[in-house]
């Protein structure tokens, strides 16, 4: 199958699906989700074991393309939330799906493309990478599911200053908190990342699925709607006059 912002690798029960937008440092549309997920349903279809997430050109993602932020303003709220609604859909199909997911991370991995890496089962990351959920800077509001999920994995205090603050953090510090699983020098991030592969897709896929459905049971059971409020505050957020100058200040710097 031919795709316009992915790439897809395949072979010894393992599917790679790459982030292919190096001009925009692979910088995620919706368009790019539906991509992802078509891939990652193929996979279930076919004898795979595991699939990876990684991007192009050195970087993971910089986040969510911001090219289409300000015509929100223009839209329907309604229509701004089906928008959303459909990469929540996507993210949720992630974690469910009986695949375990790998997320390679290197270079930047900030905003909604942070957010996509903790929708993976297991994230491995390369001495170097950047990680940040850079948003309040230009005034907007998580909406990926970030501000659910991360509190459970590093911490409701280490998710309020990556949040409040837009800092970034390198990786060391991001496997220090647990945000990453495994940190790997950039010479041996491949081997580290084919070694997990290998690991994971020679095991059964039933196994997998049911270790992601008793491991999830034990999460908060108010997920999905806090996510589903984290839509409509995404919303709100845009419609106050200096989150658009800020937006529009970014995307003319």
């Amino acid at each position: 199958m031919a795709y316009d912002t992915i790439v897809v690798e395949e072979s010894d029960r393992r599917m790679t699906v790459v982030l292919d937008r190096p001009g925009k440092k692979n910088a995620l549309t919706t368009a790019m989700f539906e991509e992802m997920r078509e891939a990652v349903e193929t996979a279930t279809e076919r004898d795979v074991g595991v699939v990876t997430l990684r991007g192009t050109g050195g970087d993971f993602s910089a986040g969510v393309d911001m090219s289409n932020v300000p015509t929100w303003i223009e839209q329907k709220p309604l229509e701004v939330r089906d928008q959303l609604e459909a990469v929540h859909e996507t993210l949720e199909y992630f974690e469910s799906v009986s695949l375990p997911l790998v997320a390679a991370l290197e270079g930047y991995v900030l905003g909604g493309a942070l957010e996509l890496a903790i929708s993976c089962d297991i994230r491995v990351a390369k001495r170097g990478a950047r990680f940040g959920l850079p948003e309040s800077k230009l005034g907007l509001v998580m909406n990926y599911g970030g501000a659910q999920k991360l509190p459970g994995l590093i911490g409701e205090g280490m998710t309020k200053y990556l949040v409040m603050t837009g800092e970034t953090i390198d990786a060391r510090r991001a496997h220090e908190i647990g945000l990453v699983e495994t940190l790997a020098e950039p010479s041996e991030f491949e081997g580290v990342l084919s070694d997990l592969e290998e690991t994971l897709a020679e095991k059964p896929r039933y196994v997998h699925d049911m270790a992601k459905r008793q491991i999830h049971s034990a999460r908060p059971l108010n997920i999905d709607e806090s996510m589903q409020q984290a839509i409509h505050h995404a919303v709100a957020a845009y419609q106050e006059e200096e989150t658009q100058q800020r937006s529009l200040d970014f995307l003319t710097e």
